[in-house]
């Protein structure tokens, strides 16, 4: 009998070892990883989540002097995959693979605030607004998006701001690495546009853009741009990097 109790008690500890493994790998290995890939993470409130995951309370992801604060995470592993939940400000992320490889699934955004990536994505050329998406990858991967109430912000040459009611786009990720922007629709007032083209793997821009409207305060920042403001609509070409977009007016042939 005395055998038969000291094996239950070894199997319970190994039930509640295998339970709590995932809390214990990322309290104490994650923090490690992070740093070995150059940034540092903070968490908060770590403890197991039935019936074999992890619930994190608070995290904090720095790199480069820029930090990306999460709340509530939630991530359960099954046969089927993956599900990590989070909030970021007033807004929600649901990550699902289709299997635990993770090599396939999807991101859903709802009512995002993109200012709260603004300091971890650094780049010249960025959004703000409030954005819902789902981002597919896999063999193939592609991302439906629309932001609302927001801005185009470009910090080179010039800090400047161009808002728009509503941007709807549609992109996929090709094989190396590039972006195919299938539909980009800005919708105003003070700035309605329509772009396609191709964001390179290294951030190299090939955009047509067609400039249907322009009023206060974009008016201003075209301008200061030296940007064509009329007549409208015109047809545009941005070129240059995401770090450093150009652009030129396209010149419609002679009649």
């Amino acid at each position: 009998m005395r055998a038969l109790r000291w094996l239950g008690l070894v199997a319970l500890l190994g039930v509640a070892l295998v339970w709590a493994a995932p809390a214990l790998w990322v309290a104490w290995a994650l923090p490690g990883l992070a740093e070995r890939a150059g940034g540092a993470i903070v968490l908060e409130g770590v403890r197991p989540a039935f019936p074999f995951g992890v619930s994190i309370g608070h995290a904090r992801l720095t790199r480069d002097g820029r930090t990306l604060e999460l709340a509530d995470l939630a991530a359960r592993a099954s046969s089927g995959g993956v599900r990590v939940d989070a909030r970021v400000g007033a807004g929600t992320l649901l990550v699902r693979t289709e299997s635990l490889s993770a090599l396939t699934g999807f991101v859903r955004a709802e009512s995002l605030p993109l200012e709260a990536l603004d300091g971890f994505v650094a780049s010249g050329l960025s959004l703000r607004g409030t954005a819902d998406g789902v981002y597919r990858f896999g063999a193939r991967s592609e991302l439906e998006a629309n932001v609302r109430e927001g801005a185009v912000v470009l910090r080179a040459p010039a800090g400047i701001e161009l808002p728009f009611a509503q941007l709807t786009l549609a992109a996929a990720r090709e094989p190396d690495g590039a972006w195919t922007i299938a539909f980009a629709d800005l919708r105003g007032p003070p700035l309605s546009a329509t772009a396609r083209g191709e964001i390179g793997a290294d951030g190299r821009l090939a955009l047509r853009a067609e400039i249907a409207e322009l009023a206060e305060p974009a008016l201003s920042g075209f301008a200061l741009l030296e940007l064509p403001t009329g007549p409208l609509p015109y047809t545009a070409e941005i070129g240059g990097t995401l770090s450093r977009p150009r652009f030129a007016r396209v010149e419609a042939p002679a009649q």
